[in-house]
C-alpha cells in the first residue's frame, strides 16, 4: 500500500509540476504585456506594423522604409491599428503564444522555446506561417480540400510558404499524373489564395507592383539560416554570396535526395529550408513548432535555443550575437533524421 502511495505521489508530481510551471511562465508573458500596455509602448516591430496599418486606414502611402509586407498582411495591421491600443497590444502579443501553446498540446516546452520568446518580445508576424503549416501537415492528402486552405495561410508571409507550397506542388503533380484529375487540395488552395490575395486588388489594384518595388534587404541581424549567416560572417557579399549560396543549396539538396530520399518528408525538407534560406529570421522559427512532435525533438529545440535565450537576456542589441540562432534548425534536422519517426508522407508516397 505504501509503495502504491509513493508511486501515486510521484505520478501526481510528474503531471502537476509542468502544469504549474507552465502557468508561471504564462504569468511572465502576461506581466510583460501588462508592462507595455501600462507604458503605452509596444515592441518596436509592433509599433512599425501599427504605423503601416494606420497609414493604410488613412489612405496614405503604405510602402516605404520598413514596410515590406504584402497587402493582405498590411490589412491585418490595419485591423489591429483600428482597435483600442491596449486591446491591440494584448491580442497581437498574446495570440501567437496561445496558438503555439495549443498546437503543442498545451506542453511546457513551447513556452521555453527561444524563437517563440523572440517572436513575442519583438511583436512579430510568423503566426500564420506556423498555424498554416500545422493545418496543412495534418491534411496532406491531395483529395483534402481543406488542406489547400491551410496551405494558403502560410503564404500570407510568403517566405514561410515557399517550401510547403513546393512540396504540395510535387504531390499535386504526382496525383494529377496518376488520376488525370485536378486534386481537390489544389482547388482549395486556389480558392483561398483568391480570397487572401484577390480582395486586396479591389482595394488597391497596383499594390503588387508597389510591394515588389520595395524588397526587404538582407542584413546580418535577421539572418537565421545557417548557410547564409555563415557566408555573411565570412565576409562574403554580393555576387560571391549568391553564387556560393546557390552551390551549397544545390549540393545539400542533391545529397539529401541521394541519401535520405526514402525517408524524405515535409518535416525534413522544412528543417532543411530553415538551414539554407536567406529569407527566414529568428522569430520565423516558430513555424517549426508543429514539426516537433516527440519529446526528443521538443526538448532538443529548447536546449538548442538556450544560447538564443542568453542573447535575449544579455545581448539583445548585439547583431553578431544572434548568430547562435542558426544552430537550431540544423540541430533539429539531425535529431529528426536520427529519430526516424516520420509522421508525414515521404517523397515516394
Amino acid at each position: 500500500m505504501a509503495t502504491f502511495t509513493k508511486k501515486s505521489l510521484k505520478n501526481a508530481a510528474i503531471t502537476t509540476f509542468p502544469r504549474i510551471f507552465s502557468l508561471l511562465l504564462l504569468a511572465v508573458y502576461l506581466l510583460y504585456i501588462g508592462f507595455v500596455i501600462q507604458h503605452d509602448q509596444g515592441p518596436v516591430d509592433y509599433e512599425t506594423f501599427m504605423q503601416i496599418g494606420t497609414r493604410f486606414l488613412r489612405g496614405e502611402e503604405v510602402y516605404g522604409e520598413n514596410s515590406y509586407y504584402p497587402l493582405p498582411f498590411v490589412m491585418i495591421f490595419a485591423g489591429f491599428a483600428a482597435l483600442p491600443r491596449p486591446v491591440s497590444m494584448a491580442l497581437w502579443l498574446f495570440l501567437p503564444v496561445i496558438v503555439a501553446w495549443w498546437i503543442s498540446g498545451w506542453k511546457l516546452w513551447v513556452l521555453l522555446y527561444a524563437p517563440l520568446i523572440a517572436h513575442f518580445l519583438g511583436g512579430q508576424t510568423a503566426v500564420f506561417g506556423m498555424i498554416g503549416l500545422w493545418g496543412y501537415r495534418q491534411r496532406q492528402k491531395t483529395d483534402h480540400f481543406g488542406g489547400g486552405i491551410w496551405l494558403a495561410l502560410t503564404l500570407i508571409k510568403p517566405q514561410l510558404g515557399l517550401l510547403p507550397l513546393s512540396w504540395a506542388i510535387s504531390r499535386w503533380w504526382k496525383a494529377f499524373r496518376g488520376t488525370g484529375q485536378i486534386p481537390k487540395q489544389f482547388l482549395g488552395w486556389v480558392a483561398a489564395m483568391i480570397f487572401i490575395y484577390g480582395i486586396p486588388f479591389l482595394v488597391a489594384p497596383d499594390w503588387l507592383s508597389q510591394w515588389l518595388s520595395h524588397p526587404r534587404p538582407l542584413f546580418e541581424r535577421a539572418l537565421a539560416g545557417f548557410v547564409p549567416r555563415g557566408l555573411v560572417m565570412l565576409g562574403i557579399h554580393g555576387w560571391a554570396f549568391w553564387g556560393l549560396w546557390v552551390i551549397i543549396t544545390l549540393l545539400s539538396f542533391v545529397w539529401i535526395l541521394k541519401h535520405v530520399r526514402q525517408k524524405l518528408d515535409l518535416d525534413l525538407l522544412t528543417l532543411w529550408y530553415f538551414c539554407i534560406s536567406p529569407l527566414v529570421h529568428d522569430y520565423d522559427l516558430i513555424q517549426m513548432i508543429p514539426l516537433l512532435d516527440s519529446k526528443r525533438l521538443q526538448w532538443g529545440a529548447v536546449m538548442l535555443g538556450v544560447p538564443t535565450l542568453l542573447v535575449i537576456l544579455f545581448a539583445y542589441g548585439i547583431d553578431q550575437a544572434w548568430a547562435v540562432v542558426t544552430i537550431i534548425a540544423p540541430g533539429l534536422w539531425i535529431l529528426k533524421f536520427k529519430e526516424g519517426a516520420y509522421s508525414t508522407p515521404s517523397l515516394n508516397t
